[in-house]
């Protein structure tokens, strides 16, 4: 299965669900990533999502298709915090708050290490959607 057709399918997909512009997409080598662990990661700066090319050329579809979920999601949070739309005021100032003091993986891929990562909102919100839409799509 072609992976790069189901990140550019998935981009199209939440894009269009979700009635948002679809950020720019790279996909690029894993040691230009902050770390190793990295799957892809979303700019909030640049307004664009960077895949990690050897991940992809070693995970499963299914792995990816939630990967490409979960960054399209922190597209939407960027989205609306730009534009100050579509969410409550409280929800943006919470995802603006998190997106400026934003808490990077450790590298270390554990819970313990990463606890403060995986308790942020932003990551909370975009676990659940990437969980959300594969389960509505594909069951």
């Amino acid at each position: 299965m072609n992976k790069e057709k189901i990140i550019y399918g998935g981009v199209q997909i939440v894009s269009e669900l979700l009635n948002f512009p679809t950020p720019e997409l790279y996909i690029i080598e894993e040691l230009k990533l902050p770390n190793k662990e990295i799957t892809a990661i979303y700019s909030f700066k640049n307004n664009e999502i960077i895949f990690n090319e050897d991940w992809i050329n070693r995970s499963e579809w299914i792995e990816v298709l939630i990967t490409v979920f979960h960054e399209m999601r922190h597209a939407y949070q960027g989205y609306c915090v730009r534009t100050k739309t579509r969410e409550s005021a409280e929800t943006l100032k919470l995802w603006e708050d998190e997106i400026n003091g934003y808490t990077m993986p450790s590298g270390n891929n554990n819970e313990i290490d990463d606890q403060s990562y995986l308790n942020q909102e932003i990551e909370i919100d975009a676990i659940a959607f990437a969980h959300w839409i594969v389960k509505k799509n594909l069951t």
